[in-house]
């Protein structure tokens, strides 16, 4: 079986679906019994699509603007 460290290494490999057979064996079997690569994988998994999704979205003038002036209202402090 594989350790956290070697799944952490595999991960754009098997995402990729270029992990050589034998490690995407290990890999899915560590999944299978590690909760924290569970969800250490899920988050690098999706990372990208949430990442596409925000830049995305618009901020609106007014918002982007009260951002500004609160930001620049606290370097003066």
């Amino acid at each position: 079986m594989i350790s956290c460290q070697q799944l952490i290494e595999f991960c754009l490999d098997y995402v990729e679906g270029v992990l050589p057979d034998e490690e995407q064996v290990g890999f899915r079997r560590h999944l299978s019994q590690c909760p924290d690569c569970v969800t250490f994988f899920e988050t690098y998994r999706i990372t990208p699509e949430l990442s596409r999704e925000a830049l995305a979205t618009q901020i609106p003038a007014s918002v982007r603007e009260s951002v500004r002036s609160f930001l620049q209202s606290r370097r003066s402090e």
